[in-house]
């Protein structure tokens, strides 16, 4: 069953707060090696916890090519797709993208990628790999791009009404603040232990990852 998302009225506070729970999952993500343990260790911070494990589902849609700007890193050998989505419970978490080099893998780590819906990480660790980020992309931010006037600091600070800003003669604030379906996106290069690239992965995450924390 689909769960609606969490209503924030819209207010200076909440899109602060917003904006510090995006750059907390980011910069934990970047700090860690595996996105998938990342995550696990996300979720269990939420006040609001999710009687649910984290899976991995493997998608089965049609191919997409690897991005242009970073093919070539890859070499000209042919490359393989797959696509999974991190969930937990009714919460798609995020998103994952990988091509690789099946030439570059033994004959265990292509089945079980072929077969199963391991985390691509998980099923390449023998390789003892690392990443190199190669692009961060923000999808949505909370706050908003332009300067605002003082007065509309003043109407989400206080997260005035529509009456009372009307009688006050204050910009209309929205009943909420809308989220997104996506929040940002890492692109990342995974590199053997010999420094050999093998994958190309682009993550994106969801505003679902933030709904546990905004109960």
């Amino acid at each position: 069953m689909t769960q609606p998302p969490p209503t924030l009225p819209d207010t200076l506070t909440d899109r602060l707060y917003l904006s510090t729970l995006i750059a907390r999952l980011e910069n934990a993500l970047l700090a860690s090696p595996s996105a998938t343990r990342a995550l696990e260790e996300w979720i269990a911070l939420a006040p609001e916890r999710i009687a649910a494990p984290l899976l991995v589902e493997r998608t089965h849609e049609p191919a997409t090519p690897c991005p242009a700007a970073f093919a070539p890193l890859l070499g000209e050998a042919p490359l393989h797709y797959r696509k999974i989505r991190m969930t937990c419970g009714p919460l798609v978490l995020s998103e994952a993208e990988n091509w690789y080099r099946p030439d570059l893998l033994d004959t265990d780590m292509q089945q079980a990628l072929d077969t199963t819906d391991i985390p691509f990480g998980r099923a390449v660790h023998a390789l003892g790999f690392f990443r190199q980020t190669l692009a961060r992309e923000s999808l949505w931010w909370p706050l908003p791009q332009e300067t605002l006037s003082r007065a509309q600091l003043q109407t989400l600070r206080a997260g005035t009404d529509r009456q009372t800003a009307a009688q006050e003669n204050l910009p209309s604030p929205p009943s909420g603040i809308a989220l997104p379906a996506h929040l940002f996106r890492h692109t990342a290069l995974l590199r053997t232990q010999a420094g050999r690239p093998f994958s190309l992965v682009a993550e994106t995450y969801t505003a679902q990852s933030l709904w546990p924390f905004l109960g």
